[in-house]
């Protein structure tokens, strides 16, 4: 069950609402009921593959794998609103004719997952000391259900979206009357799924080659790419004519539209060093130079009326990442282990709380020269800045860029215990220099100052990374038994 019955407000600053002053009064209100759904899916999966051995040190696979969805992609949507309705005994059908809506395709559902995958593998000398090997597969993934429920719930939701150009008020957004009376004389604000989703997939190819340089040593470099194409981008297809303000669909506010258009780049570099157990020790060391971006749709450039296609750094892109790791025994059937992991900054997403700049009903507005993705890659901070001075807000003169450093030791003793048992114990130190890992700085390009040390908001991290480890130093016991 989902919903937000008491409604969301939108404000455009970080300020109390003030009735005298129209830069704090809200750009949105949404209320949404609560909802329920079920989603029944048939997932099917075949695959092949052969080993060739063409000559001694030579190797090809090759594979076909196939997936199918059945459900995923709410194929019928009539039958599965009646099933609500007859599950909920309330309304489940649509209140309004969705057909009107343009479809790229009659029909849902995506048959041609095919997907091929061919490798090969080289010993030059056929002596196990040297590997050379490549390989390409094209590979799909499963359509998530639980993105699709909302093009179930909206008839449940009847979700409200009043505008500020629609006259909102606050605190009370109906104008005295009720929720139902409101909506009745309300246009609603839909989703609607595309026909042509599709279940995402990704090309992939890898090239690499190991080296043996001593019975205990080898290096090792491999390249990889990625790129994965068809992900779920929502796009509003209800703005208003940019000249006579109609909409398309005047009888909707809002119409949701989910489309296949959202890609993913990813291309790497590994290089590692890997001394096997020998001497008493062993260790491994990597470096990986990486880069990732993302190509979706946005809605937030001034310069652009509605939405556009933005090419930027990724959410997960760090450009640089070495790895170290090391283990020596001692005498007295000790050992001592340590690892290292040190990762470059992630980029980060400017954010405004401007309302709309252009017209076209979207908020969240970004300055002219102020792109997605650009914060700790190619930030224009003479644009933000341009933006703060008009508003007589503290220039940025630095934005954090965090890295991430920890480093873990462990030690382990065994003790005999009688002829057949021992105890191990255990001590482990996570994060040994009590290193604080801080996430992507404060991303709203209008925030004030800190109110202790003066410095802007914007570019200032402030929090922690999630789901770390280790966020302060920690230590960690324990003995274990054999017998």
């Amino acid at each position: 069950m989902t919903g937000s019955p008491l409604g969301n407000w939108t404000f455009p600053r970080d300020a109390p609402y003030d009735a005298n002053d129209r830069t704090t009064w809200p750009t949105s209100y949404t209320n949404t009921l609560p909802t329920y759904a079920d989603i029944p899916v048939k997932i099917f999966a075949g695959y092949v593959q052969d080993d060739w051995q063409a000559a001694d040190g030579l190797t090809f696979n090759f594979g076909l794998r196939y997936d199918l969805q059945l459900g995923s992609f709410n194929e019928n949507v009539p039958d599965l609103l009646s099933k609500i309705q007859d599950k909920l005994g309330r309304d489940g059908s649509f209140p309004y004719d969705v057909s009107v809506f343009q479809q790229p395709q009659p029909n849902r559902g995506d048959r041609n997952n095919y997907g091929p995958r061919v490798g090969v593998a080289w010993d030059p000398s056929n002596n196990g000391v040297m590997n050379v090997h490549a390989a390409y597969g094209l590979f799909y993934d499963n359509m998530r259900t639980l993105q699709n429920f909302n093009e179930l719930t909206w008839p449940q939701g009847k979700t409200i979206t009043i505008l500020a150009a629609q006259g909102l008020t606050f605190p009370d957004p109906f104008g005295g009357k009720s929720r139902d009376a409101f909506l009745g004389a309300t246009p609603p604000t839909v989703t609607v799924g595309s026909n042509a989703q599709i279940n995402m997939y990704a090309h992939q190819a890898n090239v690499g080659v190991n080296r043996q340089l001593s019975r205990d040593l080898a290096v090792t470099a491999d390249f990889t790419m990625v790129n994965r194409y068809g992900d779920r981008d929502t796009v509003e297809i209800n703005l208003p004519d940019q000249t006579s303000r109609v909409r398309p669909y005047p009888q909707f506010v809002r119409v949701n539209f989910w489309q296949p258009s959202a890609d993913n780049f990813y291309k790497a570099l590994l290089l590692k060093v890997e001394k096997r157990m020998s001497n008493r020790y062993q260790f491994l060391t990597s470096y990986t130079l990486s880069k990732a971006e993302d190509d979706n749709v946005i809605g937030t450039r001034v310069d652009v009326y509605g939405y556009s296609k933005v090419r930027r750094a990724g959410a997960a892109d760090r450009r640089h990442r070495l790895v170290v790791s090391g283990i020596a025994q001692l005498p007295l059937e000790s050992q001592v282990s340590i690892i290292g992991d040190f990762r470059s900054s992630l980029p980060f997403t400017p954010s405004s709380s401007l309302g709309d700049l252009n017209n076209d009903t979207l908020t969240g507005d970004l300055p002219a020269g102020v792109l997605p993705g650009s914060g700790c890659r190619a930030l224009e901070l003479d644009a933000i800045n341009t933006f703060r001075r008009g508003r007589n807000l503290t220039a940025v003169t630095e934005v954090d860029c965090p890295g991430f450093a920890n480093i873990d030791l462990r030690f382990s003793k065994f003790f005999r215990i009688g002829p057949s048992a021992r105890a191990e114990f255990i001590a482990q130190l996570f994060n040994i220099f009590d290193r604080a890992n801080f996430a992507t700085p404060g991303t709203n390009i209008g925030a004030g100052n800190d109110t202790v040390t003066g410095r802007p908001l914007f570019g200032t991290a402030a929090s922690l990374l999630a789901n770390i480890n280790a966020p302060s130093r920690q230590a960690e016991f324990a003995v274990r038994f054999q017998f």
